[in-house]
């Protein structure tokens, strides 16, 4: 072996170590600031992963508190057979990390880490993808989602993205963040800390930016600029005050007779109130709603509404709901027919959902297969959730119930997502109030909308039926 040769090797051997040794470190570097003893995920848990043919790459799934961690490929145990991946494990990161030296195409898939302990178990499932050449634009690893805290509280957000290696000189690729200021103007925010993150040689990258304690001027809308020499892309975050309702007690003493008399009225207003809710109250909220609510029609996207259903539940997705919503109710409806491969709605659905307002899901036992548990919807209304828009799930059967729930990368179980996303239970014989809570969380429709949106509405049901059975076959 000559000099030159020789020293290839010893090059490419100590670029192999540095890889391996920056993998192991990763999951204590940047971790949240918790002091929870309980088993939880200690950072962002990306959602989309990228490389290229013949790199290095490492998979990561950050946690602690657990008692062990299982690796999945496309639901296959680690280990795998080298025609399935050659990713393997990184014992010395107590098994939160997986890597391989030299990509193929096959290394491609859906990569799930199973976290338990004695009680609980958390699982994420990460999508990854190798091309054959580093893409023109950068790809989104993480971005944060829109959040709310008290004054006072800090505040963290990140973002990050995959460009590749960028081989010109003096030019490389970051994130940065900015405000919006009045008047749509974008400035720095020089008062918070922003901290550079970088991992697999520069191939991928991000900032994180923290706000020890936030002030009211701090609100707002935070912009993250991702930019590779030629092309730049910014995704937008919405940082919002977080208000607890306080209940104050009037300390004066009243007399008995008068404070007998003003509970005796206000039994009476409540009693009046609760009936008089209980019949026009949701009939009300959507008048209101869209009387008063914030139009949102000049955001650039195309649809109201995303539809998506099983194939066996396509006719009432189509025959009830979409033409109910397109036409009685003046949204523009678009519908979607999805498999039962929940690890695949994020890459099938991403670019159909930047294009609508929301997102409506039919769930029932026909998209899982008769798969009814609760882990199934836990991981589909995850997967639903993480497309950005904001969810409305419409459920054909009562929701699973279980002592012992499976949690989320954010700690949630299938109950509590279920109260925050808000499923409505489709039922024939409350078909008022079914629809008046439907279109509570639709986007406002002012009564001038009416004479603009009537005449194309048989064109767009149409268009959206055949669109449905398109994918249906």
């Amino acid at each position: 072996m000559g000099v030159r040769e020789f020293f290839f090797c010893f090059l490419a051997f100590v670029c192999c170590f540095v890889d391996v040794f920056s993998i192991e470190d990763y999951c204590s570097r940047n971790n949240f600031n918790s002091s929870d003893k309980f088993m939880h995920f200690t950072k962002e848990a990306t959602f989309e992963e990228f490389a290229v043919v013949g790199k290095f790459k490492g998979l990561h799934c950050c946690a602690k508190g657990y008692r062990s961690i299982e690796w999945y490929k496309d639901d296959r145990l680690y280990p795998w057979a080298l025609e399935i991946s050659s990713l393997i494990l990184v014992p010395e990161s107590g098994n939160q990390t997986i890597y391989s030296q030299s990509l193929s195409e096959k290394d491609g898939g859906n990569y799930t880490c199973v976290l338990r302990n004695d009680t609980v178990l958390h699982s994420h499932t990460i999508h990854f993808r190798v091309f054959d050449k580093v893409p023109d634009e950068p790809k989104i690893t993480y971005i944060s989602r829109d959040t709310s805290v008290h004054v006072g509280d800090s505040l963290r957000l990140f973002c990050e993205a995959f460009a590749g290696q960028v081989d010109l000189p003096d030019a490389h690729s970051e994130a940065y963040w900015k405000k919006i200021g009045a008047n749509n103007t974008v400035h720095n925010v020089p008062d918070v800390n922003q901290l550079k993150e970088d991992r697999e040689v520069g191939q991928i990258f991000g900032t994180y930016l923290t706000i020890d304690e936030v002030k009211r001027e701090d609100f707002g809308t935070y912009v993250c600029t991702i930019t590779k020499p030629g092309k730049t892309i910014d995704r937008y975050v919405t940082v919002s005050e977080k208000v607890d309702e306080v209940e104050y007690l009037n300390p004066n003493p009243v007399p008995l007779a008068k404070l007998a008399l003003l509970l005796s009225a206000i039994l009476l207003a409540t009693s009046t109130l609760a009936l008089l809710y209980l019949k026009y109250g949701l009939e009300m909220r959507v008048r209101l709603k869209d009387a008063f609510g914030a139009d949102e029609r000049r955001d650039g996207k195309r649809d109201d509404v995303l539809l998506l259903s099983a194939p066996d539940d396509s006719d009432l997705a189509l025959g009830v709901l979409a033409a109910a919503l397109d036409g009685r109710y003046r949204y523009r409806c678009a519908a979607k027919v999805v498999t039962s491969d929940v690890g695949m709605w994020y890459t099938d659905l991403k670019d159909d959902a930047l294009r609508c307002r929301r997102i409506i899901a039919v769930l029932s036992p026909a998209l899982f297969k008769g798969d009814w548990q609760s882990s199934s919807l836990l991981e589909a209304i995850n997967q639903l959730k993480s497309l950005g828009p904001p969810l409305i799930c419409v459920s054909l059967k009562e929701l699973p119930k279980s002592e012992n729930e499976t949690k989320n990368a954010q700690g949630e179980t299938l109950t509590t997502l279920a109260r925050s996303v808000g499923v409505i239970l489709w039922e024939r014989k409350s078909d008022d109030a079914f629809w008046y809570s439907l279109r509570l969380r639709l986007p406002a429709r002012r009564r001038s909308d009416e004479d603009n949106t009537r005449s194309d509405q048989s064109e767009r049901l149409s268009t959206n039926g055949q669109e449905c059975l398109d994918n249906l076959v």
